[in-house]
């Protein structure tokens, strides 16, 4: 009885680590090469690429803004009855990038490029300007969205600041397979200069 408790618990934290596993690679493959040596026209440049649905042009160059400098995305997995779970930090600062799966160790690598197009077309396709609303105390143009990127999914919802055209939040809604386990992710975004630190404590990652 006790070697089959043992191996429960050994097959329980290998599931466990192999789920993070996935998340990670999932966030990390949105681009193939560093930003060191890749084209660094997602660090500022906001015209639209070849391939870009116009429907979408907003929510593009407010993609565009958003992490074309420093800022920190917090990604949960949203459960069934609506509770949020952790799943990664992340805080990118020039061309380094730091993440944290759940509540483990931050990671130092180089910052790889977030296009709006990737190897299949456009990120964001058939956007619609759903309501002029209130996150928070804060002015938001909402969009209803479809995502798609590294063969998923999803039904979208994009969360826009009014006055910074920069991206608050996202919500997406995965339909078929889903990356995470979760069939509903959301992404929160802080592009506030003055709270964007670089972890003192992470692993260097950058040479392997």
């Amino acid at each position: 009885m006790k070697r089959l408790e043992k191996f429960s618990l050994v097959y329980q934290v290998t599931m466990r680590l192999s789920f993070f596993a996935l998340i990670l690679l999932f966030v990390l493959s949105v681009s193939s090469q560093s930003a060191a040596q890749e084209d660094r026209r997602s660090f500022g440049l906001h015209d639209r690429l070849p391939g870009e649905d116009p429907s979408c042009d907003f929510v593009n160059r407010s993609y565009e803004r958003t992490v074309g400098g420093a800022y920190a995305t917090r990604l949960y997995g949203v459960q069934p009855t609506g509770a949020f779970e952790l799943l990664l930090l992340q805080v990118f600062i020039g061309d380094l990038a730091y993440d944290r799966e759940g509540l483990g160790r931050w990671h130092l690598r180089y910052r790889g490029l977030r296009k709006t197009v990737d190897g299949i077309g456009a990120v964001f396709r058939h956007c619609s300007n759903a309501s002029d609303s209130l996150y928070g105390a804060v002015p938001v143009k909402v969009f209803q969205v479809e995502w798609a990127r590294n063969g998923y999914n999803a039904k979208s919802e994009v969360v826009i600041s009014t006055a910074t055209s920069k991206i608050i939040k996202t919500t997406r809604q995965f339909v078929g397979a889903t990356p995470t386990g979760f069939p509903v992710m959301t992404e929160i975004f802080d592009t506030k200069r003055d709270r964007i630190k670089a972890p003192s404590d992470a692993i260097d990652l950058r040479n392997e």
